[in-house]
């Protein structure tokens, strides 16, 4: 891997972080988690700004672990972006440049190369106050790049954009990302933002990363019952096993008697079981593997794309347990209090942590 951290540790009063991850030549490792999960302290710790207790950092191989940050060639972009504001657009990237002392014909050609790179060719002489919020993200994106560093890393740089333009930014950071081969670590807490720009995405919580694969792997196939609640992916429930079937594991649970498929050997007693959001249905399924349920409708939201459900289901010790149901957004909603015929299906069900 070119940018490899291995036990890295640092402890802040109560809190401490414990950090190992990798991630190769042109890949972005999307850094995701909730506020205060140690996303920022990580980038700190691998650019330099604060120091390890524990632990080695490697770009390429090379062990840069005592290397003071101004020495490490690894570029970050910060939520708030320190622009010079004494400096037009061009002096913003050109100042890493000329911190690298390179010769002044090198340089502009390297500035109008990435002004074209970013869309904003003729921007050179403007002032930072002048620019758009987009304009100014992609002038930040742009210093990053001037000195080719051996990584790039961004802390939440979209986050201070409306939903529009974040969305137009995402875009946008694809295209430029694909042009530099830097290994590079994107930090957000959004997890559609994770999904669209991480070729990987690594979840942190408590200062330790609980899981890590590919958006497809988190969201459909989560490990932990963190990650589930996390991307909304899905509800999670208690289950106490009856046995092996030859169908899977049967198991009940306040939904009612569930088979899970799986190859485990060893079944815990009790655990618990993931229903992906996509393995509910309000329409009547009759194919193989669709199970049919009932509960009591406490509540609807409308949120645009979607209807939420919010049902409540009693479990065999008569205690309730909220459940929620995602549909088409035409859906009729259900009046609270009615009951609420819904089918699942097993093939998509599994364990989680």
């Amino acid at each position: 891997m070119a940018l490899e951290a291995k036990g890295i540790k640092r402890s802040y009063g109560d809190f401490s972080i414990s950090l190992d991850l990798a991630v190769d030549n042109g890949e972005t490792l999307a850094l995701v988690g909730p506020s205060g999960s140690g996303k920022t302290t990580a980038l700190s710790l691998i650019a330099g700004l604060s120091k390890m207790e524990e632990g080695q950092l490697f770009i390429d191989g090379e062990d840069i672990s005592a290397l003071p940050a101004w020495k490490r060639n690894i570029s970050i972009v910060f939520q708030d972006l320190a622009l010079f504001p004494h400096l037009d657009v061009g002096g913003n990237i050109d100042f890493a440049l000329r911190i690298g002392k390179r010769p002044k014909p090198e340089r502009e050609k390297t500035v109008e190369a990435l002004l074209d790179l970013v869309r904003l060719g003729s921007y050179a002489s403007r002032k930072i106050h002048t620019l758009s919020g987009g304009e100014k993200q992609r002038v930040a994106i742009a210093r990053s790049l001037a000195s080719k560093p051996r990584a790039l890393l961004l802390d939440e740089p979209f986050s201070s954009l409306d939903t529009p333009l974040r969305s137009e930014m995402r875009r946008e950071f694809l295209d430029i990302r694909s042009r530099s081969d830097a290994p590079c670590v994107f930090v957000t807490h959004d997890r559609e933002e994770a999904a669209m720009l991480g070729h990987r995405l690594a979840l942190m919580a408590d200062g330790r990363i609980v899981e890590t694969g590919s958006a497809r792997e988190l969201f459909l196939f989560p490990k932990t019952e963190f990650a589930v609640r996390f991307f909304a992916s899905g509800q999670v429930l208690p289950t106490v096993a009856m046995g092996k079937r030859p169908g899977g594991i049967e198991v009940t649970s306040p939904l009612g008697t569930l088979t899970i498929p799986s190859h485990l050997e060893n079944v815990p007693l009790t655990g618990k079981v993931f229903i992906p959001n996509d393995a509910v249905s309000l329409s009547k399924r009759e194919e193989a593997g669709w199970k049919s349920f009932c509960a009591r409708c406490t509540d609807t939201i409308f949120e645009g794309s979607k209807l939420v459900l919010k049902l409540q289901l009693v479990a065999e010790e008569k205690i309730t347990l909220p459940f929620e149901v995602i549909s088409n957004p035409r859906t009729e909603p259900p009046r609270p209090g009615s009951t609420v015929d819904f089918w699942v299906n097993e093939s998509l069900l599994r364990f989680v942590k």
